[in-house]
């Protein structure tokens, strides 16, 4: 083999395995931009027996556990909850209530973004964060029967 060989595959091994690096360090960053983008706040309180289900699984709940967008939260007849989403909104389940996070998302920066909560079953509360804040119109609650848009409130709903 040449020196201009050697040179060349040298080069070509060099190039496969930064390429190979980086495409491993933009999975791993893309990864984590990805998680942290649907994630949208923590669990803060918690009494008796509460569910978080995500993608169709179970996920364990304790204080601090991770509230992601699409999170279906369920209490148990003795259950409660409290969430703290990412722009202060606070919200809380009672007993035998079951609540979707459809949409979340929030620019620190700007205070930017969009809430809308599904309530199915049960009693909700909720403290307005800095989302209702910056556009009344970008917070929505759901029930069964109607919606509910949120103005930089408190307010409580019980769905039958």
């Amino acid at each position: 083999m040449s020196k201009e060989q050697n040179i060349k595959q040298t080069w070509l091994a060099k190039t496969h395995l930064s390429a190979q690096v980086a495409m491993a360090f933009y999975c791993l960053l893309g990864s984590g931009f990805v998680h942290a983008e649907m994630e949208a706040g923590v669990v803060k309180k918690l009494v008796g027996a509460v569910e978080i289900v995500r993608g169709g699984a179970p996920v364990a709940v304790a204080i601090g556990t991770r509230v992601q967008v699409g999170d279906v939260v369920k209490t148990s007849p003795n259950g409660g909850v409290g969430l703290m989403l990412k722009d202060e909104s606070r919200m809380s389940l009672g007993a035998n209530s079951q609540m979707t996070l459809e949409k979340f998302s929030f620019d620190a920066n700007t205070y930017a973004g969009s809430l809308l909560v599904n309530v199915k079953k049960g009693s909700f509360a909720m403290v307005s964060g800095l989302v209702a804040k910056n556009s009344p119109t970008a917070a929505q609650v759901k029930t069964p029967t109607a919606t509910a848009t949120v103005r930089g409130s408190t307010f409580a709903v019980e769905v039958p």
